[in-house]
């Protein structure tokens, strides 16, 4: 598959944002995130608007390292996007990955606001109360997830719960 990506728009200089996104996550999902972000940024130069590529781009970063680029760019896609809850999820992993705990709480908080259901942000509220060492608000999000019947990132957070638990023992 990456194969026919490749060989189709090498053939041409992508001139869609779709081709960039498209070219951008193959490189992406082959770890070349200096290629992947090239691309993205193409396809934000097309459409400026481009919401996806945005999400994307901020999430190269992310995996980069380079979080205050991350946090711009999610910035940026929630002004353009401010309902979409994944983005804010996004936002509070950025803030969870540079230790910034409060504003991590407030983006997923607000993930929530959008969509109550929302499990992947109830998980991460679970994991940045476990590094807050409180193991009582991350039990209550382990049970929202119970609740929603998401077992699969019920039983994950449980674990880290456990571990979490036996550690302080």
């Amino acid at each position: 598959m990456l194969g026919d990506i490749f060989s189709r728009l090498k053939r041409q200089r992508p001139e869609s944002p779709e081709d960039c996104i498209e070219l951008a996550l193959a490189y992406h999902k082959m770890g070349q995130l200096a290629k992947a972000i090239k691309f993205y940024q193409s396809a934000l130069e097309i459409r400026p608007d481009f919401v996806t590529a945005y999400q994307n781009l901020g999430a190269a970063y992310d995996e980069l390292g380079q979080f205050v680029d991350a946090l711009k760019v999610y910035a940026k896609a929630i002004m353009l996007a401010p309902q979409d809850p994944e983005l804010r999820n996004d936002l509070g992993n950025v803030y969870f990955n540079i230790g910034s705990y409060n504003e991590a709480i407030k983006a997923f908080k607000q993930a929530l606001d959008i969509d109550s259901d929302n499990a992947w942000a109830h998980y991460c509220l679970g994991l940045v109360y476990l590094d807050l060492r409180d193991i009582q608000l991350a039990w209550a999000e382990h049970e929202e997830l119970i609740g929603r019947d998401e077992k699969h990132l019920a039983f994950e957070l449980l674990d880290k719960i456990q571990l979490q638990s036996r550690q302080a023992s």
